[in-house]
Protein backbone atom coordinates (compact mmCIF):
# COMPACT_ATOMS: atom_id res chain seq x y z
CA UNK A 1 0.00 0.00 0.00
CA UNK A 2 1.52 3.80 -0.89
CA UNK A 3 0.31 6.50 0.69
CA UNK A 4 0.50 10.14 -0.53
CA UNK A 5 1.57 12.47 2.29
CA UNK A 6 -1.26 13.98 4.03
CA UNK A 7 -3.15 11.02 3.26
CA UNK A 8 -5.07 9.52 6.12
CA UNK A 9 -3.64 6.01 7.71
CA UNK A 10 -5.85 3.00 8.16
CA UNK A 11 -6.54 1.99 11.17
CA UNK A 12 -4.45 -0.91 12.48
CA UNK A 13 -3.55 -2.90 15.80
CA UNK A 14 -0.23 -4.10 16.60
CA UNK A 15 1.73 -5.09 19.68
CA UNK A 16 3.47 -3.00 21.64
CA UNK A 17 7.03 -3.86 22.99
CA UNK A 18 5.19 -5.21 26.38
CA UNK A 19 3.00 -7.21 24.57
CA UNK A 20 -0.20 -5.16 24.76
CA UNK A 21 -2.40 -4.39 21.94
CA UNK A 22 -2.36 -0.76 20.24
CA UNK A 23 -4.73 0.45 17.77
CA UNK A 24 -4.28 3.67 15.79
CA UNK A 25 -7.49 5.02 16.34
CA UNK A 26 -7.51 5.11 19.67
CA UNK A 27 -5.09 8.15 19.19
CA UNK A 28 -7.43 9.88 16.95
CA UNK A 29 -7.97 13.55 18.38
CA UNK A 30 -5.85 13.03 21.46
CA UNK A 31 -2.78 13.01 20.08
CA UNK A 32 -0.33 13.50 17.51
CA UNK A 33 0.92 10.35 15.62
CA UNK A 34 3.63 9.95 13.77
CA UNK A 35 4.52 6.18 11.84
CA UNK A 36 7.71 5.36 10.34
CA UNK A 37 8.79 2.65 8.61
CA UNK A 38 12.16 0.86 8.50
CA UNK A 39 11.79 -2.10 6.25
CA UNK A 40 15.38 -2.49 5.69
CA UNK A 41 16.18 -2.28 9.58
CA UNK A 42 16.86 -5.83 10.54
CA UNK A 43 18.36 -7.07 6.96
CA UNK A 44 21.84 -7.76 6.22
CA UNK A 45 21.64 -5.33 3.23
Amino acid sequence: MILQPGTEAPDFTLNSHDGNAVTLSSYKGRNKVVLAFHPAAFTGG
